[in-house]
């Protein structure tokens, strides 16, 4: 692992932010004129006083220049220094792997202090997700650590959009890093549903980890319900509506990959609901669009669960956010039966909780409806926050009268 360092300084309040866990040095924040370095290496970062503060991965690539790794003390940042955060980051997961639930998110990234890098488990398959090029020369080492730590079939590699576009050498996204080639779809269990996932095509690594505690939620709401799951992606929640006993799901998603993987899901896990046509329902198509038509057929349902995409990926497009969840709220509670429920939830980490669940608020009572909320939530225990910024998931249900 041969990587150079880089000396960077920072503002006093950015130094205290640093020591109270905030994890990133963006490009105009670096104080002492225009440092270069190459991916990978390490940034030291000195306090006013000209004392070690904090070391991290540069990356001269990214608006976030630096990614802390740690403070206060210096520290060798080597194949121990991995095997120890993992370790931590393992132990924090145990109820999960106690509860026989196989898939779920090992490492979070910052959250868990490795910052720009996410691993998520499926079965004996690991999929480690990349967000800047900086691990690319430290991969070899981490490898060795995860193996002893967290052991698996194979190691499957990911990267983001931006790091497909800045890297000039090292594996390219869907390489199998260590172990067995991979075939097809890969397979796991959630609270005693199979699930599979195609971890190299799908959205995300292929599956959404963080609803978890609100599926086993809304499974304890469906007995006797008829569903509709909008953007059901690969069908999270309907199996779980199918544990719990609901009359009927229909989906709503755009991709009809999605939607085929979601059909093999159900067929795992209820193949007579999967083939009984006024059981298990879908629909190809937008959602807004979907909304409309059902809303003007009459269609209704006692549980409409909502759980969109991202609509901001900034602090610009906030405003735009909010008026879409509102827009979102209103078409679903125009298609959810008086007395039913609503789920909304949103993974825009730009938007506020507060701001968000007023938006939903909002929207059903523009319909002339009101709403009682059931549950409001927020983050899962494999998706830990440790920083403002690393918030970004809140999901409410309510009672629509």
């Amino acid at each position: 692992m041969k990587t150079g360092r880089v000396k960077i300084k920072v503002s006093k309040s950015l130094e205290t932010k640093i020591l109270k866990g905030h994890p990133w040095v963006h490009y105009y924040q670096v104080q002492n004129g225009k440092v270069t370095g190459n991916p990978g290496d390490l940034g030291v970062v000195y306090d006013h006083k000209n004392r070690f503060l904090a070391v991290g991965l540069f990356d001269p690539h990214s608006d976030i220049r630096l990614r802390v790794l740690e403070t206060k003390t210096p520290r060798d940042i080597d194949e121990a220094f991995f095997r120890e955060r993992i370790e931590q980051a393992v132990a924090l997961r145990s109820p999960l792997q106690a509860a026989g639930t196989t898939g779920y998110r090992l490492v979070s990234g910052e959250n868990d202090r490795l910052p720009g890098l996410v691993i998520d488990r499926y079965g004996d398959t690991l999929v480690l997700k990349l967000y800047t090029e900086a691990w690319m020369p430290h991969l070899p080492v981490f490898l060795q650590a995860l193996e002893q730590v967290a052991p698996a079939e194979r190691v499957v590699l990911l990267l983001s959009r931006h790091v497909e576009r800045t890297k000039t050498t090292g594996p390219a996204h869907g390489d199998v890093l260590t172990g067995l080639p991979l075939e097809g779809p890969v397979h796991f269990t959630e609270n005693g549903l199979v699930f599979q996932a195609d971890v190299v095509a799908g959205q995300k690594t292929g599956f959404y980890f963080d609803q978890r505690e609100n599926r086993e939620r809304v499974k304890g709401l469906a007995a006797g319900k008829d569903v509709l799951n909008v953007f059901s992606y690969t069908g999270g929640f309907s199996l779980y509506c199918f544990a719990g006993k609901c009359r009927s799901v229909t989906e709503v998603d755009l991709n009809p990959l999605a939607l085929a993987m979601a059909k093999e899901n159900v067929l795992m896990n209820f193949p007579d609901r999967a083939r009984n046509e006024n059981a298990f329902m879908q629909v190809q198509g937008d959602a807004f669009q979907v909304l409309s038509e059902f809303k003007r057929a009459g269609r209704q349902f006692d549980l409409v669960i909502l759980d969109p995409p991202a609509f901001a990926a900034k602090k610009g497009h906030r405003a735009n956010a909010l008026q879409a969840y509102l827009r979102l709220a209103k078409a679903g509670a125009y298609c959810t039966r008086p007395g039913g429920l609503l789920l909304a939830a949103s993974c825009s980490q730009p938007v506020p909780a507060r701001d968000f669940f007023r938006s939903v608020s909002l929207g059903i009572r523009q319909t002339g409806r009101k709403e009682r909320a059931l549950f409001k939530s927020r983050h899962a225990l494999d998706h830990p926050v440790t920083f403002r910024e690393g918030e970004y998931l809140k999901a409410g249900c309510f009672e629509v009268d």
